[in-house]
């Protein structure tokens, strides 16, 4: 086969076949010799990922976007964020535990492995603002889908299946894949939102949000290596860290883990990260975050059953 762009080749789409590389956004396949299109109007709506078909469906209008502010923690609104979900554990496993999750499909979350390593999901609270706020939706976990790969903070990805599909409204309704596989850059305003600890371990007792921008991965090593932490970061990672306020970094804190990192495009959100690792929340080294479009194929595998795996 040879490698050609996606669009003029959907049948090595169709066939699982070997995804070669990007050229600028678009997807570049191995693609029989025999197998060129014309690249007319089916072809390129067959090629169209499923993510980006699914985002169209979304509704931009669901959600009370508001601005926000850079430099510091602020509580979010009620219906901010709709996609945003609390996880609950099992029995006992569930004391001082706190993940985050993101709906993306009526029937699915995204959220991160490591939440999973000492206790099993139960069900997600979403709709909520307070932990234990009593207008929320509440919704079984059937089933748990960790990166087959998750290895101490590598491909630290998962998805939460449910019982039943979720019943979207005007505060619960789900949030775009980011498929632009192109860097974001540090002049885009992205949100981290949750209900971890602030920087002196203080719970929070509501949901928050705080303005951060992507940290060059380049540049986010040395930040690392000069902090004398062996972390490694790849290329299937994303850095991100806010500006400072009262002399400490904006940042995802404990507890925050699994939630969203999310961009606003043309009045969507479009979550590009999931919050993972890092150093200690408040300083000056960047947060650490699962980049969403690394793993396209293998969400949209699981949740729409397409994708190269």
């Amino acid at each position: 086969g040879i490698c050609r762009k996606a669009a003029v080749c959907p049948q090595g789409i169709r066939s699982n076949g070997a995804r070669c590389e990007f050229s600028g956004n678009d997807p570049v396949v191995c693609c029989p010799d025999n197998s060129m299109s014309t690249g007319d109007t089916t072809s390129n709506r067959i090629t169209t990922r499923i993510a980006k078909q699914e985002c169209e469906r979304i509704n931009s209008g669901s959600a009370h976007l508001t601005d926000h502010v850079s430099g510091r923690r602020l509580e979010a609104d009620r219906g901010e964020f709709p996609f945003m979900s609390l996880v609950v554990f099992s029995g006992e496993q569930s004391e001082g535990t706190r993940c985050g999750a993101s709906l993306i499909a009526p029937r699915f979350l995204l959220t991160a492995a490591h939440c999973f390593r000492d206790a099993s999901p139960a069900k997600v609270y979403l709709g909520i603002i307070l932990p234990n706020d009593a207008e929320k939706d509440e919704y079984v976990v059937r089933q748990l889908h960790t990166h087959e790969e998750y290895r101490s903070r590598r491909n630290d990805i998962a998805l939460l299946e449910l019982e039943k599909d979720v019943v979207f409204k005007r505060d619960v309704s789900p949030v775009c894949l980011n498929t632009d596989v192109s860097d974001i850059g540090p002049t885009v305003n992205l949100t981290v939102m949750g209900w971890g600890s602030d920087g002196n371990g203080m719970r929070a007792d509501k949901l928050w949000k705080a303005v951060v921008n992507e940290i060059p991965l380049d540049q986010c090593k040395k930040m690392y290596r000069s902090a004398n932490l062996s972390v490694s970061i790849t290329d299937d990672q994303l850095c991100a860290l806010g500006e400072i306020w009262q002399d400490e970094y904006t940042d995802a804190c404990e507890g925050d883990s699994g939630g969203p990192l999310v961009m606003r495009v043309r009045q969507k959100f479009y979550i590009v990260g999931v919050v993972s690792t890092g150093a200690p929340c408040g300083g000056q080294i960047p947060g650490l975050y699962t980049r969403v479009t690394r793993y396209l194929d293998w969400i949209e595998q699981r949740v729409w059953g397409s994708g190269q795996s």
